[in-house]
């Protein structure tokens, strides 16, 4: 005999980004199979699918709060530094700790972007789904690559070793890894995720070849090759704007930009707090979700972003737009760090309707009655997981 009906029945519950009220869930064996009108007294709590974190870095966890204050280069030039003096044991611990803190947050789904061997154990200790970016780096191997690239994916098969969800390799941006290597990622059919357009610095360095990147690649004497525009332009000719890429930050863009973004049938994932603290551009979210690109959301590392809290995470969404007078709903951005942030992972049906079979989160808000309330209200103390 199967198990009886589990009837939900909270004061409301999220469908993509919007709150709605008078609407209890019907599971069987885990998989709703009905949404339907309250047929009891509701409870006092609200009901959503669980949190994605579309952009992760799980092993910079130890990082936090050490790194503030510094510009987005310095920045950079400093967690460079620090990894290199890290244990691996130190990196285990910090990959456990923010997957556990991920689950606290009510994050189900991540897109970890992974530069050594054990985000995959600390990704299934907790349960976390998602997408496993194993991150390539060539800038100093490029005569080298090959022995680069057969590292690469030895970590990265240590990781599927305890990951059981996709798990690629993945290049990490376009001034950090060698064009071929790009152009053969760019040919490839599988997800990847690539940081673009950050910050200014990556436009300066290749429709100017002025800014700090130019004088790193000039102190090392590596040749900038002949790919010049604008980042995104650059990324659309090595064919890495296509469906399945995922565009990670995306500050700094032009209208020009933003069309071929949205022609391109890539997805992208907004950072706020990152870009925030890393002096970055606010991102142009409001222009992106009107040309029909999915966003979703981000807690990018501790060492940028802070703590993990996706509460934190949605209320730096709302604020980002507000500065740039294009304000977003709290619909949009509810949505965002769910049904829609599941798309960039290529996770369809990331939402509350019938036939899913994911987990679920409560969160014990009281009398709340909008997505941008429940979003300036909530905190990762509200988040309860559903049995």
């Amino acid at each position: 005999m199967g198990h009886p009906a589990l009837i939900l029945r909270p004061y409301g519950l999220f469908v993509s980004g919007e709150l709605r009220l008078g609407l209890e869930i019907v599971r069987e064996e885990g998989r709703i199979v009905s949404v339907r009108p309250h047929t009891g007294i509701p409870e006092d709590y609200l009901l959503s699918v669980p949190f994605v974190n579309a952009h992760s870095h799980l092993e910079y966890r130890g990082f936090q709060g050490r790194l503030d204050g510094l510009p987005y280069w310095d920045w950079i030039r400093e967690l460079t530094r620090r990894k290199s003096e890290q244990s691996l044991d130190d990196v285990r611990a910090d990959c456990h700790l923010a997957a556990q803190e991920n689950r606290a947050t009510g994050v189900a789904l991540v897109g970890e972007h992974s530069d050594r061997p054990f985000s995959g154990e600390a990704m299934a200790s907790e349960g976390l789904d998602g997408i496993l970016f194993q991150e390539v780096i060539t800038f100093f191997e490029q005569e080298s690559r090959e022995e680069k690239l057969s590292q690469v994916a030895a970590n990265l098969e240590q990781n599927q070793k305890s990951f059981s969800g996709t798990a690629v390799l993945n290049p990490h941006a376009l001034y950090t890894v060698d064009e071929r290597t790009l152009r053969e990622f760019g040919g490839s059919k599988d997800p990847i995720s690539l940081h673009l357009a950050e910050s200014v610095h990556e436009s300066e360095f290749y429709e100017y070849r002025k800014g700090p990147i130019a004088e790193f690649y000039a102190r090392f004497d590596v040749d900038p090759g002949g790919m010049k525009g604008s980042p995104v332009a650059v990324a659309h000719d090595l064919g890495l704007l296509r469906p399945g890429a995922q565009i990670v930050h995306a500050c700094d863009l032009d209208d020009s930009d933003l069309n071929l973004l949205a022609s391109s049938g890539a997805s992208v994932v907004h950072c706020p707090r990152s870009n925030r603290a890393l002096g970055c551009p606010d991102a142009p979210v409001f222009e992106m979700l009107r040309l029909g690109v999915d966003v979703g959301l981000g807690l990018d590392s501790a060492a940028s972003s802070g703590p993990i809290d996706m509460f934190a995470e949605m209320q730096g969404a709302l604020a980002a737009s507000i500065r740039r007078g294009r304000p977003i709903s709290g619909e949009d951005v509810w949505n965002m760090a769910t049904t829609m942030g599941a798309r960039t992972l290529g996770r369809s049906g990331w939402d509350l309707e019938p036939g899913f079979s994911g987990p679920l989160i409560r969160l014990q808000l009281a009398a709340i009655q909008d997505a941008e309330s429940a979003i300036l209200a909530g905190s990762p103390g509200t988040i309860e997981w559903v049995p």
